[in-house]
């Protein structure tokens, strides 16, 4: 009797156990904007990445970051071979399911100090020479900046952000425009590196308006735990704090 007591117990014990367990995780492959620092610096950190990670794992998700140029993650997720994306405008009109508004990028355009150049306006990129942008740029950036390259055969498009700040700091492009924080970022490492001289001045031409991008998911369910997450992670301060943190660590790199 006292055996069969004991077995008892132990079955009770390890169902107890077995409840209290918690349940794995569900993976969501998420694409994101590659080597975008200080928003993605590699496949498991940045302020974008941090962000979704943090808003989805309270509703029992673990994020599979895939760190794509901006046209092929945009491609891989029309396709459904992702379950969301980071980086994305209504506007793309894709059947999924889009979130609250998510990160926000500042488009500028940037010219080294010596060619004296006088932009004003979007207007003011009509005519100029070696202009180079981030991919997709006349997708993200409107109809005038896309009517002002319209024969411009010098203008150039590139994935590689880092490229795009090393040709405009070290003089082989005229004009570069990107994300502020992201060239930033850049200059800030290439100086350390020592492939930039420190004192290169560049001027900085306020002519874009900023970007909302939000981000998609295949599932509603999915948007709305995301969206719930990242309500939470603003109320409480953690949104800010990340931000925070990553700052911190570009201004040291900046050094």
């Amino acid at each position: 009797m006292i055996a069969m007591k004991s077995a008892i117990l132990k079955i009770l014990l390890l169902s107890l156990a077995i409840l209290c367990q918690p349940a794995l995780a569900r993976e969501l492959k998420i694409v994101f904007l590659k080597y975008t620092p200080p928003y993605v610096l590699d496949e498991s950190r940045g302020i974008a990445i941090d962000l979704m990670r943090e808003a989805l794992r309270p509703s029992g998700y673990e994020i599979v970051p895939i760190a794509l140029p901006i046209g092929k993650g945009f491609d891989l997720f029309a396709k459904g071979r992702a379950d969301g994306i980071a980086n994305i405008m209504k506007s793309t009109d894709l059947p999924v399911y889009y979130s609250d508004d998510f990160i926000r990028y500042h488009n500028k355009a940037f010219a080294l100090k010596s060619r004296s150049l006088r932009i004003n306006s979007v207007a003011d990129l009509k005519g100029q020479e070696r202009i180079i942008a981030f991919q997709s740029a006349r997708k993200y950036l409107g109809k005038e900046f896309g009517r002002a390259m319209i024969g411009n055969y010098s203008y150039r498009e590139m994935s590689n952000q880092e490229k795009q700040a090393y040709m405009l700091l070290k003089g082989d492009a005229d004009i570069a425009i990107m994300d502020e924080s992201v060239f930033q970022f850049f200059r800030g490492k290439l100086i350390a590196e020592g492939k930039v001289p420190e004192n290169v001045e560049v001027d900085t031409f306020t002519i874009f308006p900023p970007t909302t991008f939000k981000a998609a998911f295949l599932e509603r369910a999915v948007r709305n735990d995301f969206d719930r997450g990242l309500a939470a992670l603003r109320r409480n301060g953690r949104f800010t704090a990340i931000y925070r943190e990553y700052v911190e660590e570009y201004f040291g790199v900046r050094q």
